[in-house]
């Protein structure tokens, strides 16, 4: 098994450096221990109580390995099964990047006779969780450990094989690189096509925490930190409700709506109100009511009025303004009072103080007389007022208070011819 590793999280286009021996962090070997007994509502802290499997997190782990193809597309692509390639332990994760992988299936084909036994392949940040705890505690055997984030097994370019030596000239020759007398179980790919994923399951892991506790989010930085220490040894060993973020419909706002029947994807908004019906929802319209005025200058932005009329002039619209007094018949009381003694076919400041008398009547439903009043007359069938050049028309109808304004009218124009 592994005395020693790389450090790094994996070596990456090293290009005329690909013959050299990467240094970094040095990393031990897994414990020889096969399949651990999971138990529903686990912590990853709890299992370091158990036996010295890292299987205990396969649940979790795997939901890692999703969330690392999510950030990178494609990250990881799982090893194809071959007759000739064995797994020394169930719980082994048969994944590297695709370039790693298709070196290694092209080692094993060339060589149909030869059995390549793997120990150890990916190792998940939870995996590499538990060996660096159980290294510090002395426990399950462990010579040295690697610190989370900081072991190339997390990368995706390196195995472990008992078989170093009847594998070392075919694995070489693909672009495996053997790590030495130092660590001889040890083989890192360096024949390009990879991509640097240093901190990428640790960001993966980051972005699960916070899916699942919003209430309590982290950074999501890629940093193996002491929040995430903290929150890794608090996480489900079977994994978190809510799996992977590409697997979840994306949703940008949080509302509840997924941004692909989101009518405002970047604006909450989990009624989906669209008062327009425009497909465009309130939250996020400029229109609501899609008269052509934006909300911020509408002064009726519910209730489509694309003029703007406010007859009152309270900066409400009419269109909305339930209050308005505009169109009332206060106002043919002081227009029949203007108006003054044109009931009377005669002028002058009498007839216009009994005109206006009878015209502040009309204001009430009592007819009055006078030019240019807007109550109702008593002439004939119908009878017109003049103020200026309107004329207004009202249907005739007999009232005490019109003949005794006519009345008075009358004798105080005689009284000023006889004067």
């Amino acid at each position: 098994m592994k005395r020693a590793a790389i450090a790094l999280f994996g070596i990456f286009g090293l290009g005329a450096c690909a013959a050299e021996v990467p240094v970094g962090e040095p990393d031990g070997p897994e414990p020889e221990a096969e399949v651990a007994s999971v138990q529903s509502g686990l912590s990853v802290s709890q299992a370091l109580s158990g036996n010295c499997s890292t299987s205990v997190v396969e649940g979790l782990s795997k939901q890692i390995i999703a969330e690392m193809n999510c950030i990178n597309p494609n990250a990881m692509k799982a090893v194809p099964s071959r007759p000739n390639l064995v797994k020394s332990y169930s719980h082994v994760f048969m994944y590297m990047q695709p370039a790693a992988v298709d070196a290694l299936v092209k080692a094993l084909d060339a060589n149909p006779a030869k059995t390549l036994h793997i120990s150890s392949m990916l190792r998940t940040l939870p995996q590499q969780w538990l060996l660096y705890h159980w290294y510090k505690a002395g426990q399950c055997g462990i010579p040295l450990a690697a610190t989370p984030g900081n072991s190339n097994h997390e990368g995706g370019t390196a195995f472990d094989t008992n078989d170093y030596s009847l594998w070392k000239t075919a694995l070489t020759a693909k672009g495996f690189q053997w790590y030495g007398s130092s660590d001889v179980y040890h083989y890192t790919y360096v024949g390009g096509g990879t991509v640097d994923l240093k901190g990428k399951d640790v960001l993966a892991f980051q972005r699960l925490w916070n899916l699942n506790h919003p209430e309590d989010k982290i950074a999501e930085d890629g940093d193996f930190g002491t929040q995430t220490d903290t929150r890794l040894g608090k996480s489900p060993t079977e994994g978190f409700p809510k799996g992977p973020t590409c697997s979840e419909p994306a949703d940008s706002d949080g509302d509840g709506v997924p941004d692909a029947k989101d009518n405002c994807p970047k604006d909450k908004n989990a009624g989906q109100e669209d008062l327009d019906k425009d497909g465009q929802g309130d939250a996020c319209d400029a229109d609501d009511d899609g008269d052509g005025v934006p909300d911020a200058k509408d002064n009726c932005p519910n209730d489509k009025n694309p003029g703007q009329a406010d007859c009152d002039n309270d900066g409400k619209g009419d269109a909305c303004d339930a209050s308005s007094n505009c169109g009332s018949g206060g106002s043919g009381g002081s227009a029949g009072a203007a108006g003054g003694a044109g009931a009377a076919g005669a002028a002058g400041a009498a007839g216009a103080s009994a005109g206006g008398a009878a015209g502040a009547a009309g204001a009430g439903g009592v007819p009055s007389f006078g030019g240019g009043g807007s109550g109702p007359t008593t002439q004939g069938g119908t009878e017109s007022g003049d103020e200026g050049s309107c004329r207004v028309s009202a249907p005739a109808r007999s009232s005490a208070a019109g003949w005794l304004g006519l009345g008075l009218a009358i004798g105080l124009l005689r009284r000023r011819r006889t004067s």
